[in-house]
């Protein structure tokens, strides 16, 4: 909880100095390989200092043998340019999930550790894919993600 608010508590400080740092949002498809779940996912990506970048991202995964997942994550990249259109980076972060069964739900803090790579098409668009694991007890997962990116 404590991660979020210092994420809310920067983007307060960015409104009232109105000095947003260079930003995108994306949009993502997302396979959660444990339930064998597809999900879609929207994430604000904040370049906040030199290769460094923040973004928080929420995914709803549909459900699949009885369960659906929502998750809210919060991950910081360290982008290193390949070419003028690649870049690559890897990254990690704090995750919450929510597991809704037809039982009892559950709720779970986790991490997130992995890798991605963005490239850029041109006009202030990019197509981004990811690889992580989100480590979580007993819920363990590799979620590969593909997405679109819009720059701003």
């Amino acid at each position: 909880m404590r991660h979020i608010a210092v994420v809310l508590l920067f983007l307060v400080a960015a409104l009232q100095l109105n000095a947003w740092p260079p930003m995108g949002i994306a949009a993502t498809y997302n396979f959660a390989t444990e339930y064998q779940q597809h999900g879609i996912g929207a994430k604000l990506c904040l370049d906040v200092y030199g290769p460094w970048r923040l973004e928080p991202e929420i995914i709803y995964f549909a459900q699949n043998k009885d369960v659906t997942t929502l998750q809210l994550n919060a991950n910081v990249h360290y982008v290193m340019p390949m070419t003028s259109r690649i870049y690559l980076y890897p990254f990690a972060g704090i995750s919450y999930s929510h597991w809704g069964y037809i039982g009892p739900d559950k709720s779970r803090w986790g991490a997130n550790l992995g890798g991605g790579a963005e490239f850029y098409l041109g006009r202030g668009w990019s197509l981004i894919g990811e690889y992580r694991f989100m480590l979580v007890k007993q819920e363990t997962q590799a979620i590969p993600t593909l997405g679109i990116k819009r720059l701003f």
